[in-house]
């Protein structure tokens, strides 16, 4: 039970990044930005803001679950940034891969 505890929090973080961006993209589009030419439509849309929320989720269950957070904000916080932390462990696997010698 306390991994879904810290998912919630995770999943609150990237929506509330989501919910920022979608703001301002209404704001630039004047209206919904996926009914203007050359912007992705609804669908697309939606599985990306999805797909974001359940990867901030799942971080800050994993983290909390194993004891690294040190409470609620901490995870708020992971779902806020969990993009950059996966980019940064993924360059961080791929630097280890390359400096090994492959």
């Amino acid at each position: 039970m306390l991994y879904v505890y810290w998912a919630a929090w995770g999943f609150c973080g990237g929506f509330i990044v989501e919910a920022l961006q979608l703001s301002g993209a209404i704001r630039r589009a004047r209206g919904w930005p996926w009914r203007r030419r050359g912007e992705p439509t609804l669908a697309p849309y939606l599985v990306s803001v999805l797909l974001r929320l359940i990867v901030g989720a799942v971080l800050a269950a994993g983290l909390g679950g194993e004891g690294q957070l040190g409470g609620p904000l901490s995870a708020l916080v992971v779902g806020v940034a969990a993009p950059l932390i996966v980019e940064q462990l993924s360059r961080g696997a791929l630097a280890r891969a390359g400096g090994s010698g492959g």
